[in-house]
């Protein structure tokens, strides 16, 4: 069987997915080549797997040479109603209602063809698949493909007291220079961690509001949005008001991030939505306390063993981290990730999806 995934280059959770998924298929025999093109060559393949659809008419072109060349279509769909997200930039006053309604609307009228032109849906969850046929009145053949985490993550940590005296990962070639990747942290035992890109969606905003006129050291990590100027620079004044909080940016580096997943004592990821978001499945495998936002699909894979907030509300995300940071970690949930969430079974049930697919 050979398959061809085709991503974007940006890095971000659905990139890591693809690559993960790509690796772990290899493991089972399936022959997998990768493209980022806009209309993949799929001569030697026996079908073209799309994951996510971020930009509509890329998706839709890739879908079409897919078509073109008589190969079957999956598509992993990494969706989520993002109404109430859109409407926050008019609740913030940063744009008005108006054009905010509008813009999602037509952002779902341009991914309903990519839904239609697809041959068969791969989402991360069966909440995930309901929202699609409830938004878009539409249905494909389906398989649920978990998301998933890296078998032995928390094993990756540096030893505790070479973790205490970090102060970057290894260096990363940039040109014909080398650079460090982050700078000198202060401690790996900061109270509360946040994982992501730096955007309304993610709700950095959001935490910070709930933790204002508290004394938690609070590390935040993640790389810019620049689409998101408004939140990232009221996020940032927040910041420097409040002190006792640092900023990294994104790292690639596994070793130091399973580090920060042992050494801290909450993830905190309150966001608009998830699906279920790579960032809580790691820390929950790496035995960390989880506060989640209860929109998306979290409690498909966390159940009652997190910690769920409404993003919207800055006392109820709140609430959720100091019960987290009183109850602590949840070893059910943690056994539970690392037996039910991994990309071995998340290769394997793409691999079936593939032979439905293929039938």
């Amino acid at each position: 069987m050979k398959a061809l995934l085709a991503g974007n280059t940006e890095v971000g959770g659905a990139e890591r997915q693809l690559q993960a998924t790509a690796d772990a298929l290899r493991d089972l025999g399936v022959q997998v080549s990768i493209t980022d093109a806009a209309r993949p060559d799929c001569c030697d393949c026996d079908l073209l797997h799309i994951f996510n659809a971020p930009d509509p008419e890329l998706t839709l072109c890739r879908i079409r040479a897919g078509k073109d060349q008589s190969v079957p279509v999956a598509l992993s769909t990494i969706y989520w109603n993002g109404y109430e997200l859109h409407m926050q930039w008019a609740e913030r006053g940063w744009r008005t209602a108006r054009e905010q309604d509008g813009d999602w609307r037509q952002r779902r009228q341009r991914l309903k063809p990519v839904l239609v032109g697809a041959d068969m849906w791969l989402p991360n969850s069966y909440a995930e698949y309901g929202m699609l046929v409830a938004d878009f009145e539409v249905s494909r053949p389906y398989r649920v493909i978990p998301n998933a985490v890296e078998s032995g993550l928390a094993q990756l940590a540096y030893p505790v007291g070479q973790a205490s005296r970090l102060s970057a990962p290894a260096a990363e070639k940039r040109g014909t220079s080398e650079t460090p990747v982050l700078p000198q942290i202060k401690a790996l035992d900061a109270d509360i961690l946040m994982v992501g890109r730096w955007e309304l969606r993610k709700n950095q905003l959001g935490l910070l509001e709930a933790l204002a006129d508290t004394d938690y050291q609070v590390l935040i990590i993640g790389g810019e949005n620049s689409y998101d100027r408004e939140h990232n620079q009221a996020a940032r004044r927040l910041t420097e008001e409040r002190g006792n909080v640092q900023i990294l940016p994104a790292t690639g580096d596994r070793n130091f991030l399973a580090s920060l997943l042992k050494n801290t004592k909450v993830l905190a990821q309150p966001s608009f939505y998830e699906t279920p978001g790579l960032a809580a499945l790691e820390a929950a495998a790496c035995g960390m306390a989880v506060v989640v936002s209860e929109r998306g699909c979290t409690r498909e894979y966390f159940g009652d063993e997190a910690h769920y907030c409404d993003p919207t509300d800055p006392h109820s995300i709140r609430e959720a981290i100091e019960a987290a940071l009183a109850g602590g970690p949840s070893e059910w949930l943690k056994e539970r990730i690392r037996q039910e969430f991994t990309w071995q079974r998340a290769a394997e049930e793409t691999k079936l999806a593939y032979r439905q697919l293929l039938s």
